[in-house]
């Protein structure tokens, strides 16, 4: 099976050697590996391909984006560059984690020999170098002590459930949703779609053992709220249609191409987010304030209740 690893990089030139490294030092070496620059404004394009060259890595390329389009369209961009290789399997890399040598092997050799499983994350350790840098809260497997565990069916967003870092994806399964992925979806996060839609489908993993080391700093572009109570009312109604909106429909089309009992079920959330989104956007609190009561099993947390109705009286 050939293997192509992508790494999405941004000012990342004082981070990303190590990961290169462990990346080129593989024990099973990738076939391909995509780097995808969002217009970095340090020396990061020009020190990968010097390092390209002089390690003479056939197979590897950086492609550099005309426009910044923002890590979560960088690496749908990537996801959509993979499709045109013959890779079976997918790896998904950060520009600033350092990944264990035999990670890709170990977790290749699962997917040969468990084919039901089309999405396998794993565990990793955590290096926090600032203070500022904020760390992720993971998924707890109850069955932990087992080689594997199953990812969770959640009807609702979740974050997902391990860093995208440590993503092994069959090809066929990228087919299954990036022909829905719209670029308008531009703050819908790579790694909870995955690995929620995985969980749906029954078709994913975790490898409960330590395969990398996520380094956590103030520049990680992952963790940080793109909403708060403070932001402006424009950012809200971004957020609910380019996450949370293009997240629904996603996954209910996905579930409705695999004939999925659970279609139904997605397909209510994602009417009730469009719904959402029509509300915020008419500028009447009152309706708003309606759909509380229309709508309220549909909610996950209150506090997204309280924020409708919060954001419905700003201008």
């Amino acid at each position: 099976m050939k293997t192509a690893v992508l790494m999405a990089t941004y000012n990342g030139e004082k981070f990303i050697e190590k990961q290169l490294d462990s990346i080129k030092d593989q024990v099973l070496s990738p076939d391909y590996v995509i780097i995808r620059d969002d217009g970095s404004t340090d020396g990061t394009v020009p020190f990968v391909k010097k390092y390209i060259k002089n390690n003479n890595l056939a197979g590897w390329s950086i492609i550099k984006n005309q426009k910044n389009l923002g890590w979560r369209l960088n690496f749908r961009q990537l996801l959509i560059d993979s499709q045109n290789t013959d890779a079976d399997v997918i790896f998904l890399s950060d520009q600033d984690d350092v990944w264990k040598l035999e990670k890709n092997k170990r977790q290749l050799d699962l997917l040969l020999k468990h084919q039901e499983i089309e999405v396998l994350s794993a565990d990793t350790e955590f290096n926090v170098s600032t203070s500022e840098a904020t760390v992720p809260t993971n998924y707890v497997f109850q069955d932990n002590d087992k080689e594997l565990s199953k990812f969770p069916m959640e009807h609702f967003y979740k974050a997902g459930f391990r860093q995208g870092m440590t993503l092994a994806i069959r090809k066929e399964f990228i087919d299954r949703f990036l022909k829905y992925w719209k670029e308008e979806y531009n703050l819908l996060p790579h790694d909870a779609l995955i690995e929620c839609l995985a969980g749906l489908l029954e078709v994913g993993y975790n490898l409960n053992e330590c395969v990398a080391v996520h380094n956590r700093h103030e520049s990680n572009a992952s963790g940080k709220a793109v909403v708060t109570l403070k932001s402006p009312k424009k950012l809200h109604i971004q957020e609910l249609y380019a996450k949370y909106q293009g997240y629904y429909e996603i996954v209910y089309k996905v579930l409705q191409d695999n004939h999925s009992s659970l279609a139904l079920e997605e397909q209510k959330y994602y009417e009730f987010t469009k719904r959402r989104v029509e509300n915020a956007q008419s500028g009447n609190a009152w309706k708003v304030i309606v759909q509380q009561f229309k709508d309220w099993r549909n909610y996950e947390h209150r506090s997204s209740q309280i924020r409708d109705v919060l954001f419905s009286f700003k201008k």
